[in-house]
């Protein structure tokens, strides 16, 4: 990657008549395309804030010296991109070291006062196009997550909902950059436990534990680590059914050795001392006697077997989370040279536990089961043919949480089709 001065931002406008006259101002008339990935910005281009606007303010632009053309940069409502002259100049030299620009501690400060907007569009393209620093993205508007995070610690430590900023309220994707599939669960998990929606905050705190886990930390600044953290702890002691995933998340965050679960899968099993094939040892996760375990066997016959147990005792809540959840299944995951492949255990509720089984073919790789327990909302993205091999690997009482499981779901679920299919090939009953 050269140092050329592209658009930041998918809009653009020309200063001056359009190219076509009659067509839309924005992007030369195609509104549609990503200014970013116009050729028209190949070369030839410099960095500068202009005046424009009814009020003449400095905006972020782009011109060609050769041609004197000048294009605007918008935001996402159309609106020129404000920014000062000492903005232009910090972005300019960014781009010249781009992609991977060297930043001293007075161009953070100054990347820190550019308005959200500038700095969500330059760190966005960094981290697409370069391997910024995880340091940069301090920069962007962590305040309100960090305030958000607080409340949803107050609301799952059984408090009354706290009084939020407005952009607490809607974080909106100014801290995306940094990291993926966190302020939108952190978000759902909030409105769950506000309305209340068990099914919601569930949803939330599941997705937002997946988030956490693959986030990196070293881009969140300090309080907003915390704060996360204290989310997933606290998702770990209220909600027995992310136990397992929220811990893992909240040790990665921290910095402590996480407590995961990976066992090496090998189909041609060693030999004993008598001359026949040994079998694996059980493995658990955390302490031995831990509340989740997860047992695994390769057999002879080139199978593994696969059995969960989560100690939930049988109470009121419990069965709440259950109607919640519409049935709970532990996604687990066989990852080999060929490719990986997911599965998911039906949890059959005991007294004191729920358990499920799973028996599927063995190959040479890593098994792993890191992930929340989910519901049949968990389900709705997952396809038929993803479903099927767990449905012919379950036994028959976990072939019963399945089929409660799709009484539950709504019309063209995929769980629904994926029994259909199951049934019309001879499968169990």
């Amino acid at each position: 990657m050269t140092g050329t001065h592209r658009p930041l931002s998918d809009w653009v406008v020309r200063l001056g008549p359009p190219p076509v006259p009659g067509t839309s101002p924005i992007n030369d008339g195609d509104e549609r395309a990503d200014a970013r990935d116009l050729p028209l910005f190949t070369e030839g281009w410099v960095r500068r804030a202009v005046a424009a606007g009814p009020d003449r303010s400095s905006v972020l632009a782009l011109h060609h010296p050769a041609t004197a053309v000048t294009y605007v940069e918008l935001d996402d409502h159309g609106a020129p991109l404000r920014i000062g002259e000492a903005g232009a100049e910090l972005i300019g030299r960014v781009e010249t070291s781009w992609s991977h620009p060297v930043f001293g501690p007075d161009d953070l400060t100054a990347l820190a006062a550019l308005s959200r907007e500038v700095r969500y569009l330059l760190l966005h393209r960094l981290d697409r196009e370069g391997a910024p620093p995880p340091g940069l993205f301090h920069a962007l508007p962590w305040e309100p997550v960090t305030e958000l995070a607080s409340a949803v610690v107050r609301l799952l430590d059984g408090g009354a909902p706290p009084s939020l900023s407005a952009e607490a309220l809607d974080l909106g994707h100014w801290v995306t950059p940094a990291a993926l599939g966190v302020t939108g669960p952190l978000e759902q998990l909030y409105e769950g436990l506000t309305e209340p929606d068990p099914v919601l905050a569930a949803r939330g705190g599941t997705a937002l534990c997946a988030g956490l886990r693959a986030a990196d930390p070293a881009r969140f600044p300090a309080p907003v680590t915390a704060a996360l953290a204290e989310v997933a702890r606290r998702l770990a002691a209220v909600n027995p059914f992310l136990r397992h995933a929220a811990v893992l998340a909240a040790e990665g965050l921290t910095g402590a050795t996480p407590a995961g679960f990976a066992v090496p899968l090998e189909p041609a099993l060693p030999k004993s001392a008598s001359g026949t094939a040994d079998r694996t040892v059980v493995r658990r996760t955390g302490e031995e006697d831990g509340p989740f375990a997860v047992r695994t066997e390769t057999t002879p016959g080139g199978r593994l077997k696969v059995t969960v147990e989560l100690t939930v005792e049988a109470t009121p809540e419990r069965e709440r989370l259950l109607d919640a959840y519409g049935g709970a299944f532990l996604p687990v995951v066989v990852a080999s040279p060929g490719g990986t492949l997911r599965y998911w255990v039906a949890l059959e509720a005991r007294r004191r536990w729920l358990s499920g089984t799973l028996d599927v073919p063995v190959v040479r790789g890593e098994f792993r089961a890191e992930e929340a327990v989910t519901g049949v909302w968990g389900l709705s993205g997952v396809s038929p043919d993803e479903l099927l091999p767990s449905l012919a690997g379950t036994h028959r009482a976990g072939l019963r949480v399945w089929r409660a499981a799709a009484e539950l779901s709504p019309a063209g679920h995929p769980l629904r089709r994926a029994l259909r299919r199951f049934d019309g090939e001879g499968g169990a009953s």
